[in-house]
């Protein structure tokens, strides 16, 4: 799926072909557009004292517009943008982001009868101060556009890193003329046809896996982001060359390119508005058992009143003797095991890192968000 950047705020309708995530990389984010729930489907522009919450960012969406359409007046882009510090520059946006039209209402003191966890965690425990954090990878409802591919290198080695020199090719030339002999046209990935110069950055991906919730509905696909390419030489005869200049994970002669965009989210902590209860469907990198500092991903998002800042508590049940995972008898009182910090947000799930553990985390954790904390 094609992506544009969308920015200012202050050029109607300026915009550069671009595909993310990197929660997000991401766009992560290199994120697929979700559909719209019906609500956000509407002219933005029929909204008068009834504001929506947020706003899904489409493609020819700028801030300044969307200023203009919501709050009756372009010149309060400002405003909007304060309610959204996970947007580090207001002059980029990308499909698939969520925008916040207002600011979260000021949540409620705890009451006779508020959770146990929540009351004493609100009175007893400051939330974090903000970070920058990256978000590595993305789930996205439809394929990414692709637009090259390494396809060598001079480096003697199957794995690649930063600072190692490679070459791309991109559109036709994604594949060399042997591999085009020995590939049958339906394996070969179709590639976007892409222009480029001396400097052009490009995110490098893997696709990974499909991921669904508890019901076992598609949530969309996993890609990770590797790192990024950098063009240091154009020829017309030959395949491009680049540097890789950043690398989380070790790239592969065969991995895809597409339009490069910064993976880096501000996360301010926020208080949550609602109490939710929600499941850790995935994580980002592979394995069975997770701890702090690792991504998962949660099976709640946007529509269901999650934004980024918030925190969730991870609970399991488990008998001391039991391994990790398996399901223990009913008898067996729920422990909290962690938190996670919410670092994106997208229309049906987020993408969280995992910031306290006291024992391995799998998938199908539950979460618990609490209002006021």
């Amino acid at each position: 799926m094609s992506k544009k950047k969308v920015g200012p705020s202050l050029r109607r309708g300026a915009s550069r072909v671009i595909s993310g995530g990197i929660m997000a990389a991401v766009s992560v984010a290199i994120f697929g557009v979700p559909p719209l729930p019906q609500a956000q489907a509407q002219s933005p522009n029929v909204y008068a004292s009834d504001l929506p919450d947020y706003h899904v960012i489409r493609e020819g969406d700028t801030i300044w517009d969307l200023s203009g359409s919501y709050y009756g007046d372009p010149y309060q882009w400002p405003r909007m943008w304060s309610y959204n510090a996970h947007i580090t520059n207001p002059h980029w946006v990308y499909p698939g982001d969520i925008v916040y039209l207002q600011e979260a209402p000021e949540p409620q003191a705890a009451t006779e009868g508020a959770s146990p966890a929540a009351a004493a965690q609100s009175s007893s425990q400051p939330p974090p101060s903000g970070m920058y954090l990256p978000t590595g990878g993305m789930i996205t409802a439809e394929e990414l556009a692709y637009t090259g591919r390494i396809i060598g290198s001079p480096k003697e080695a199957a794995m690649l890193g930063e600072h190692d020199a490679v070459w791309v090719g991109f559109g036709e030339d994604a594949y060399t003329e042997r591999e085009r002999e020995e590939m049958k046209e339906e394996d070969r990935t179709v590639m976007e046809e892409q222009e480029v110069a001396v400097g052009d950055r490009f995110a490098v991906v893997r696709l990974q896996d499909e991921i669904t919730d508890e019901e076992g509905n598609a949530l969309g696909q996993k890609y990770v982001v590797l790192g990024s390419v950098v063009i240091t030489e154009v020829s017309e005869n030959h395949a491009e060359t680049a540097m890789i200049d950043q690398s989380w994970r070790e790239m592969e002669r065969g991995d895809v390119l597409v339009p490069y965009e910064r993976q880096l989210k501000a996360v301010q902590p926020r208080q949550a508005e609602d109490d939710l209860i929600a499941h850790i469907v995935d994580t980002l990198q592979p394995g069975f058992a997770f701890g702090t500092d690792q991504y998962v991903f949660v099976d709640r998002g946007a529509e269901d009143n999650v934004r980024v800042g918030n925190r969730f508590f991870i609970y399991q049940r488990f008998e001391g003797l039991g391994r990790p995972g398996t399901a223990p008898d009913d008898e067996i009182p729920w422990q909290r095991v962690g938190q996670v910090l919410v670092v994106d947000v997208r229309e049906n799930y987020s993408t969280a890192i995992i910031t306290k553990a006291s024992r391995e985390i799998v998938v199908g954790d539950r979460l618990e968000m609490y209002a006021g904390y």
